[in-house]
């Protein structure tokens, strides 16, 4: 039994249930005739009456449809209306729910999708039977709208986890369709990370003969889970196709609400176009000779390693710089690390991409500042380093090596602080006489931003002196905190990794909280799914905010998480879908439930 789900439409609530309502459903296809090669919609309609008050509208997770005859159904959404009619003082008070689905044909032929029965406000309701007629399309007919109006994209059949790419989506609208309106955009990409949406290009192509206007948008893609893989695509647009007002029914006769300046100028209608259903083989990366200093680049690059200056004194920083240029997925490149050596002491990178143009950020450059400072004077060699990175083309990991680079390093010429005199414990004068010995490294005046201290007025009064100590840490610290905050704000801008791992912790912290406040099972459930895929995501980094519960399991083994946390998971999801798709409640309250999110939760 097939089941076709309704979950991205949320229907408005009214008011309480009347005791005398009444429930009535009927089905049919609109039109219930067509041509090959268009398409039907197949209509579920509830009508809910009451003599009392409005009827609430109860929302409708799936349709339990048995068989479809081949029919493809797809592109599921819900409609209300509500209506109140007075007759001879009497209030009738109506709702009706529509559940639309289009159907397309595989071939000419009759097609019926039969009686079945579904759940509606705690009663079974039947839907009758209702059948679709396909007849063969007429040679003189106008071309269908899926002719007019289509999306396309250039999918690869295969990558390797983690590489990224550049695909192009293009909506192709033929000449006279007006385009009045993209309404929405939607994907099936859980096992990928995407660019948002740009500004498409627009520009104009032949394409089986017909030229049409083509609106282009450039995405990367990058995939984050092996094995056969979703990826389609789809707009729901607004647009006035001429002559296609009678395409439903090619037969004769005008549809209800149309109007004869509809034959001449078209009438603006709101439908969805598709990408054909795609799948890519996501293969992963092979640990044959994998060499240690891979961190995840996959592409074809370059490397280029200098250093500002030839030659610096013990204790004076230099510049050590690294350029990886090339094509690949830059937002996954890490500096390389640099070998530990007792001549030198090294810091974290900053990190710098420029990429080749604004619409393909795969081609470009991206250099790694490192600060390096050292220990002791000669003729010292920084070491060579080594960057690795995967060929997809070739299969194969390179190792690109730099030769160490020689600076020439002379003794500091800073004077070496004399120890202070003694001088006697009671001799307060002798004491306040003394010269400031003590000289900042190099890292201490960076740090405190050659901060000085201004001369004061000598002052026997101890409190002074503790508010000029007072002032001086408040401002050191200040400082430190300035720092850290502008570091922080530069690496969240730079490093996408670390944004989606703070973005997710803070949306962590809200989602639990909701959750373990739940009352109401629908809530708690609901929250408790959130939890644990942003848990997940701030854990790995990857974007795994729609991961079904077989992603959700596969990351927590990889992982490593215990088995035990790993199966509670799946009980927690599959109480969720049963209330979610088929109003299961759970029969215990939710203090158990809650216990088990937490322990999975601190277990991630």
């Amino acid at each position: 039994m097939q089941r076709f789900h309704f979950i991205t439409f949320i229907v408005p609530c009214f008011m309480l249930l009347s005791a005398s309502a009444e429930l009535s459903v009927t089905t049919v296809f609109n039109p219930p005739r067509i041509a090959m090669g268009d398409r039907a919609q197949y209509v579920v309609e509830i009508k809910e009456t009451s003599n009392s008050k409005q009827p609430d509208v109860d929302r409708i997770t799936s349709l339990p449809i048995s068989q479809t005859g081949g029919l493809e159904l797809s592109n599921g959404r819900t409609s209300s209306s509500q209506q109140t009619s007075i007759i001879n003082g009497v209030a009738e008070y109506s709702v009706t729910q529509q559940l639309i689905i289009d159907a397309k044909p595989p071939r000419v032929g009759s097609f019926e999708i039969p009686t079945y029965t579904f759940q509606y406000k705690g009663q079974t309701l039947r839907a009758p039977a209702a059948t679709l007629s396909v007849v063969e399309r007429p040679t003189d007919a106008a071309p269908t709208t899926d002719e007019l109006i289509f999306l396309k994209t250039d999918t690869p059949d295969q990558l390797y986890v983690g590489q990224t790419t550049l695909i192009q989506l293009k909506l192709y609208i033929s000449e006279g369709v007006r385009l009045s309106a993209l309404n929405s955009f939607d994907r099936s990409a859980d096992a990928f990370t995407m660019s948002e949406l740009p500004d498409s290009q627009e520009s104009t192509e032949i394409y089986n003969g017909r030229r049409y206007r083509v609106l282009t948008w450039p995405l990367t893609i990058t995939p984050i889970q092996t094995g056969e893989q979703d990826l389609n695509f789809q707009f729901t647009v607004s647009a006035q196709v001429p002559g296609q007002n009678n395409r439903r029914d090619p037969f004769g006769g005008r549809g209800l609400g149309s109007s004869i300046f509809d034959d001449f100028f078209g009438r603006n209608e709101r439908f969805t176009v598709y990408t054909e259903p795609t799948q890519v083989e996501v293969l992963a990366l092979p640990t044959t000779d994998q060499p240690s200093s891979f961190t995840g680049a996959i592409g074809d690059f370059a490397m280029e390693v200098y250093t500002d200056r030839q030659s610096t004194q013990v204790g004076e920083p230099i510049m050590l710089s690294i350029e990886i240029a090339g094509k690949g997925n830059f937002d996954r490149i890490n500096g390389p690390s640099i070998p530990d050596s007792r001549n030198w002491r090294s810091y974290e990178p900053e990190s710098n991409f420029q990429p080749r143009s604004p619409e393909n950020a795969l081609r470009g450059k991206k250099r790694f500042d490192y600060v390096i400072i050292a220990n002791q004077a000669g003729t010292l060699e920084i070491p060579g380093l080594e960057f690795a990175y995967f060929e997809p083309e070739a299969k194969r990991y390179t190792r690109l090596n730099s030769p160490p680079i020689q600076i020439e390093v002379s003794p500091s010429n800073k004077p070496v602080t004399a120890p202070a005199p003694s001088v006697p414990a009671n001799d307060i004068r002798s004491i306040e006489a003394l010269p400031l010995q003590k000289e900042l490294s190099v890292e201490e005046a960076l740090f405190t931003l050659d901060y000085q201290p201004k001369p004061t007025r000598q002052s026997g009064d101890p409190l002074h002196d503790s508010r000029f100590w007072m002032v001086n840490t408040g401002t050191a610290l200040a400082l430190a905190l300035l720092a850290y905050k502008l570091r922080r704000k530069r690496r969240l801008a730079e490093d996408r990794a670390f944004a989606e791992h703070v973005q997710a912790k803070n949306e962590l912290k809200v989602a639990t909280k909701a959750a373990l406040q739940a009352v109401e099972a629908e809530v708690f459930y609901a929250r408790a799914q959130s939890a644990m895929r942003l848990a997940l995501t701030a854990r790995t980094r990857l974007n795994l905010r729609t991961a079904c519960v077989d992603q959700i399991t596969a990351t927590m083994q990889s992982e490593g998480l215990c088995a035990e946390n790993i199966e509670s998971t799946r009980t927690l999801y599959a109480s969720a879908d049963a209330l979610r798709f088929a109003g299961t409640k759970p029969e215990a309250d939710l203090s158990a439930s809650k216990q088990a999110l937490e322990r999975i939760l601190k277990s991630i």
